[in-house]
């Protein structure tokens, strides 16, 4: 506030210094004319130095909320995003709005990323035999089956239900700790008869 006003009085003062100069270039006094236009460009320049220099201030200011706000994200940790797609785990770094901030390499990644990313994988391949198995089940082909085989089907089926369940949890828990979002789907609850 003090710096907009001294720039105001510093501005009104060039102004009224290069009028007393206009006026006596006019009354043919060069000397006190000359004088008086060196003033009102030393008011002016000194104005417009402490506009710039209040500019200055408020760009540091921003660039130290800016710096503060990164050290405070940094110590929180770097939210990622871990994506299972087709048996391949998948870590983003740095998720945003628009969700495309690319993959980070695989050298980059923290040991309890890998190990949540190599888990997430095994979710993914196990899940897609769980499916496999889950629609096969449902077939007329399993029907037709004898009864022995049916039913080390049915407890395989179960066996790889409860893995996938297992599996689910334990994603969620390491997720959490390694400081990454992830988005599993539960597994179906149905089983083979």
């Amino acid at each position: 506030m003090k710096n907009k006003t001294v720039i105001f009085l510093l501005s009104v003062l060039a102004v009224a210094m290069y009028t007393v100069a206009v006026i006596n270039f006019c009354l043919g006094d060069v000397l006190d004319g000359i004088t008086g236009v060196l003033m009102a460009s030393t008011d002016a320049l000194m104005a417009y130095a402490l506009y710039r220099v209040g500019q200055l201030g408020r760009m540091a200011d921003m660039t130290g909320k800016a710096v503060i706000g990164l050290l405070e994200q940094l110590t929180k940790g770097v939210p990622a995003t871990l994506t299972v797609k087709d048996g391949k785990g998948t870590i983003t770094l740095g998720h945003g709005e628009d969700g495309d901030a690319g993959d980070a390499p695989e050298e980059e990644l923290t040991y309890e990323e890998k190990r949540v990313k190599r888990m997430a994988e095994e979710y993914d391949e196990l899940r897609g035999r769980y499916e496999r198995l889950s629609d096969f089940v449902m077939t007329d082909t399993y029907k037709q089956l004898p009864e022995n085989k049916r039913t080390l089907l049915s407890r395989q089926h179960q066996a790889m239900h409860d893995y996938l369940d297992v599996l689910t949890q334990r994603l969620r828990i390491e997720a959490k700790e390694a400081n990454l979002k992830i988005d599993i789907e539960e597994p179906d609850t149905e089983t083979a008869e």
